[in-house]
């Protein structure tokens, strides 16, 4: 089975560096543009399931490759939306560190331990991206070539979680507009391709 996954398109959040988690943001006009380029990309690789989480922003990234492939079944998964951010969502660092500095600095300080007020424990957003991946795993068949598009932070979960490596969570990068490639099998996780 080929899992291959894909970091939604930019959105103006994205450019104003602001935390947007659970925000139903749309994508902007580059966003769009990188929407285009992927389904180029991966159209070759002849997927056949489409996952989405229930964001529009990795249902907007979808559309030019459902365009293309009309017949390809899509398959809603909310366990695999971004991490929520509670309160600190729709705001930028500073304006955190302005409304909520002892908190701020306290996350900033563990990000994966420490959980401020109304933000998603990162040990229940961890649990809840493994259940929707080994939900699609155990209902996909072996020739499966699955395209997964969704948001970053649900991307890196999904890599420590494939390839049990000792890479740093925040190091793991998947940019917009390239794909990632897994050969999923019982046995192991080889990582094919990264960031094309």
């Amino acid at each position: 089975m080929k899992l291959i996954v894909a970091r939604h398109g930019e959105t103006l959040m994205n450019q104003q560096r602001k935390f947007y988690g659970s925000l139903n943001v749309v994508l902007d006009k580059v966003g769009q543009q990188q929407a285009q380029l992927l389904a180029e990309k991966v159209l070759p690789l002849k997927p056949t399931l489409l996952v989405q989480t229930n964001l529009r922003r990795t249902q907007q990234t979808l559309v030019p490759l459902r365009q293309s492939l009309p017949q390809v079944p899509v398959l809603t998964l909310p366990d695999l939306a971004e991490k929520g951010f509670g309160r600190w969502e729709g705001l930028d660092a500073n304006q955190i560190q302005a409304q909520d500095p002892d908190h701020w600095q306290r996350w900033l300080a563990a990000p994966l331990t420490y959980t401020p007020p109304s933000v998603e424990p990162f040990h229940d957003f961890e649990t809840r991206v493994d259940r929707g991946l080994k939900w699609l795993k155990q209902h996909a068949v072996a020739t499966e070539v699955i395209f997964l598009v969704a948001h970053l932070g649900t991307l890196r979960v999904i890599d420590q979680l494939l390839l049990q490596d000792q890479t740093y969570f925040y190091d793991r990068q998947f940019q917009s507009a390239c794909y990632t490639l897994y050969e999923w099998d019982a046995r192991q996780v080889p990582l094919v391709v990264r960031n094309q």
